[in-house]
Order: structure tokens, then C-alpha cells, then sequence
């Protein structure tokens, strides 16, 4: 009898094993260069490029749609178009946005970007030999000690190297990964920035979910399983800190950065708008309890929360694209992006 619970045992770890390859790698969208300008080409439309940012040793990769014609700056008043930031969740990669590429109203508007973020798609940390001579001391493990900085001034480097200067930004994340849009938020020129995080998740998560992440990143078992796999728990680990102990300094500073920013805008604003206020972090949430709960963490009416329905939003640009649309009221009437 012990011996038929083990076999089954171990014939469950070796199935769930096998999935685990299967969805992180063997169908994990992990396209080349030459694959998107295929996949553009059948469906005669222009194909987003990579490019790559250096930041503090990691080597950041990003999908860019900025050789299409309709990014170039007007050429009468020599204005550029906004910028779409897109982030992906945990596990994903740049990839996992092309249809936003696809998108015709959203490529006549918007200069898109979708990066990989550290440990997923073409993102990742070079080894290197230290000569002795950095200026900053060499990171040795991809989510190592400057891996949160690091995320958290991505779209603002990103954005720099985009020639982005006054234009309006709207930055899309999702999921885990959600109140990055808020750290991102921080980082930026604050005035023409806004972060829409669809479902994010909000709360730190159980001990054991905790643990479980700790075990598949350890050494020990990390080797058996696929590097997005892996990376999404390392991942996860980082963001910890950011749903718990540092949650409340985040959102703070948001507060305060929103204030300090807007306090010239709003007052022109508020008269115009019927008493609406000036937004930039917009909390799209699935269902009305975890709308209640994130009001709850927030603790102030100064950010957007909504009920918003349950979309795949990597399927569904349009949907997001509309929704970022809809709240362009909170928006200064000169720097509204329209249709």
C-alpha cells in the first residue's frame, strides 16, 4: 500500500513537472525578431522592433512600435504622439502584447511600448568579470540587490531613450505586478503620467504561497524547472515587499507626488470639471469586494478605484484601450488623449 502511494506521489511531481515545461517553455511566446516581422507580414501590418536599455549592468529589452508612420510628430506643429507603457505580469513576457501592436486605434494614437521585465523574455543580467573599475558595484544574481531599483526606473528610462519629453504617458500593468504602475508613477514627471492597474493584487500573500516560491527558486530544485518558471517565483518574492512592508510608503508617496504636481492644474481643472479631481493611479478591479478592500488600503478618495469586467487583457486591447479613454475626465482638457 505505501509503496502505491509513493509511485503515485511520484508520478504526480513528474506530471506536474511536464506541465509545468509545457506552459513555461514549450508553449511560452517567447518570439525572435524575425517571428514578429513574420507574424506582422501575413497580416500586412507594420512589425514592432526590439530594442535594449542598459541599466545598472541589466540588459533590458523592450517591443517598440516607433517605425510606424503614424508615431511620427506632426509635421505642421512637430507634436509627438503619447506613450503607451505596457508591463507585463509575473511569467509573462513583451510578447504576450502583440495584439496591442496590432491594434489600429491604438497604433493611430499611441507610441507603444511593451518591455520584458528583469528575469523574463530577452531581459536578463550579463555575466560579466569585474575589472575592479565600475562605478557601482557589480550585480552577481539577476534578482539581486539592485534588481527593485532597477525595476522601478525602467519605464522612465525607457521612455527617455523613446524621446519621450511632455508628451502624455498612460502605463498599463496587471496582476501581481500591478502596483508597479504606482512605483513607476514615482519615478516619473508626474504631471503627464498616468499608471492603470487592472486586477492588481494588493495583499501580501499567504505563508505559504511565500514558502512554496522560496523552495522552487532555491538551488536545491531550480535546475528542474524552466527559467520562467523559476523567475516568475524569484519574481514573486520581490514583489512581496512591495505588497507588505513597503505598500503604505508607496501608496504615500503617490499621494504626496499627485498633490505637489497637480496643485497648479487643479484649481484650473476643478472649476471646469464640476468639482471632479485630477487623477493618476486608477485601481481596476474585478469585483466589488476586492474594490472595497483596495479602498480600504488606500484609505483616501484621491485615486480612481472601479469594478471593472474580468477581461484577459493581453487578448483584449480594445478593452483597455477603452477604459483608458473613458478616464481621460481626469485629465487637464489640453492633455486629453482622444479617439
Amino acid at each position: 500500500m505505501l509503496k502505491k502511494i509513493t509511485l503515485g506521489i511520484l508520478a504526480f511531481i513528474l506530471i506536474w513537472i511536464a506541465f509545468i515545461w509545457t506552459k513555461y517553455h514549450f508553449s511560452y511566446p517567447d518570439y525572435s525578431q524575425e517571428d514578429i516581422n513574420n507574424i506582422f507580414k501575413k497580416e500586412n501590418l507594420k512589425a514592432p522592433v526590439y530594442d535594449s536599455i542598459n541599466l545598472r549592468g541589466y540588459s533590458i529589452r523592450y517591443l517598440t512600435n516607433r517605425g510606424n508612420e503614424n508615431v511620427a510628430p506632426n509635421p505642421e506643429t512637430g507634436r509627438k504622439k503619447p506613450y503607451l507603457f505596457l508591463v507585463h505580469d509575473s511569467g509573462k513576457n513583451s510578447g504576450y502584447f502583440l495584439d496591442y501592436f496590432k491594434n489600429k486605434d491604438i497604433n493611430t494614437i499611441f507610441h507603444v511600448i511593451a518591455v520584458d521585465r528583469i528575469g523574463f523574455g530577452g531581459t536578463h543580467l550579463p555575466k560579466r568579470e569585474s575589472n575592479g573599475n565600475e562605478i557601482f558595484p557589480m550585480e552577481k544574481e539577476e534578482f539581486g540587490e539592485k534588481a527593485d531599483y532597477v525595476t522601478s526606473i525602467i519605464p522612465s528610462e525607457i521612455l527617455k531613450q523613446e524621446r519621450q519629453h511632455i508628451e502624455e504617458v498612460r502605463i498599463v500593468t496587471n496582476g501581481c505586478s500591478g502596483l508597479l504602475g504606482a512605483k513607476a508613477f514615482n519615478w516619473m514627471s508626474l504631471s503627464v503620467v498616468k499608471a492603470f492597474m487592472f486586477y492588481p493584487e494588493t495583499e501580501p500573500r499567504f505563508i505559504g504561497s511565500m514558502a512554496f516560491s522560496k523552495l522552487i527558486s532555491s538551488p536545491v530544485l531550480s535546475f528542474l524547472f524552466p527559467r520562467a518558471f523559476v523567475n516568475k517565483h524569484k519574481d514573486l518574492l520581490l514583489i512581496d515587499d512591495m505588497r507588505g512592508k513597503d505598500r503604505k510608503s508607496l501608496i504615500d508617496n503617490a499621494k504626496y507626488s499627485e498633490d505637489k504636481n497637480f496643485e497648479r492644474e487643479e484649481n484650473l481643472y476643478y472649476k471646469r470639471n464640476e468639482g471632479k479631481r485630477l487623477k493618476s493611479l486608477f485601481f481596476m478591479m474585478s469585483d466589488e469586494s476586492k474594490k472595497k478592500q483596495t479602498e480600504k488600503m488606500i484609505g483616501t478618495g484621491q485615486f480612481s478605484v472601479q469594478t471593472i469586467d474580468k477581461v484577459d487583457i493581453y487578448t483584449q486591447p480594445q478593452f483597455v484601450f477603452d477604459k483608458i479613454l473613458a478616464n481621460e475626465i481626469y485629465t487637464m482638457d489640453i492633455n486629453q488623449i482622444k479617439k
